[in-house]
């Protein structure tokens, strides 16, 4: 999951600047300055509204190619692909093939239980492969008749809130959708209670991988609903019981950006010191941290950072496509600006 909710105001927000920091009140005088940030504003604006609209964000599915990920033998972020496409497409293989329309007895369960830890697995290696290989329509009612035979079945209970996730965010054609809140109320909540029941249980390892996966989702879904401390909560609970995961410790770091600008730095640092240079939030978070520096007048360390992230998206692996994050776009919009706020210095000396 990659994160791309910010607060556009408090980005754009250049009044508590240091001393001895441009006066951008002055600049903002400019019309073409004026029009470039109110046309960067409109973007951002956009951006927000596409993170809690789930029809915007599922309306254009990029279509996978498997075999691009087998180009990539050396890369971590490929093999996660490359796994979750196979553990979709596996679990995909014994639904189709289970020719029965119900659930019936406990010979029933061990055929379609493989299917649901793959289920599950597939969205653990990487979940935006569901989409794409997603298990059959009926899989849905296929665990909800097994859950009545293996009631305690975690895999079967995940694969179902997996499942019930993207079904709320795409909804059904020709049904009415939930509305963004209803829906983001539904999905945290049925979490939120699987989470709880797994609590216990985390020194299984499989338990324990799933609670992290239900963790990290939640992190995600309290981002796009605009609650930041529990936001921050179910990252810092996913990192504690992982502290290898790297995707965790940058939903921390973005969670302090503003609260702890400096402490917000140090993390997107330490996420960078620990993740694969194909992770695909790598460029990311230099963009973070140019931002900041950008925020608090820095600007040889903002153009710095940019650039180390230009040179991380550069060796982007090709079927990741580019960066589309807000701070990308501000930063690219500031190189702009920079030498017109770099002449007023001068003309103020």
């Amino acid at each position: 999951m990659e994160i791309k909710m910010a607060n556009v105001d408090k980005q754009l927000d250049f009044t508590t600047l240091p001393e001895g920091a441009p006066d951008f009140r002055a600049l903002m005088e400019n019309p073409a300055i004026m029009s470039m940030f109110s046309f960067l504003k409109r973007g951002e604006e956009e951006k927000a509204k596409e993170a809690r609209d789930s029809t915007r964000i599922f309306k254009e599915n990029k279509l996978f190619d498997s075999n691009d990920f087998s180009h990539y033998p050396n890369s971590p972020t490929a093999s996660y692909f490359r796994r979750a496409v196979f553990h979709f497409r596996s679990a995909a293989k014994i639904i189709e093939d289970y020719n029965r329309e119900s659930v019936d007895n406990l010979k029933d369960c061990e055929v379609l239980r493989p299917a649901f830890e793959n289920i599950v697995y597939g969205h653990i290696c990487e979940n935006c492969m569901y989409e794409p290989f997603h298990p059959p329509d009926n899989t849905s009612i296929l665990i909800d008749q097994y859950l009545m035979l293996k009631p305690d079945d975690v895999f079967a209970e995940y694969a179902k809130q997996i499942i019930l996730g993207r079904a709320l965010l795409k909804g059904e054609k020709g049904n009415n959708l939930l509305s963004d809140f209803e829906s983001s109320k539904l999905y945290i909540k049925s979490s939120e209670l699987l989470a709880f029941k797994l609590k216990s249980k985390t020194n299984a390892q499989p338990y324990q991988m799933i609670l992290i996966d239900i963790y990290y989702c939640l992190g995600s879904k309290y981002v796009s609903t605009d609650q930041h401390e529990r936001a921050l909560d179910s990252f810092q609970k996913c990192f504690d019981l992982n502290n290898s995961n790297y995707r965790a410790l940058y939903g921390i770091a973005y969670q302090h950006m503003e609260s702890d600008p400096e402490k917000a730095i140090e993390l997107f640092k330490k996420f960078i010191s620990m993740a694969p240079e194909c992770e695909k939030q790598y460029p990311n978070a230099y963009y973070m941290i140019a931002s900041i520096y950008m925020s608090k007048g820095n600007f040889d360390a903002a153009l710095r950072h940019c650039s180390l992230a230009e040179d991380a998206e550069r060796k982007r692996l090709p079927f990741l496509g580019p960066v589309d994050i807000p701070q990308k776009d501000m930063m690219q919009q500031m190189k702009c600006m920079i030498p017109q706020i770099q002449k007023m210095r001068m003309n103020k000396r």
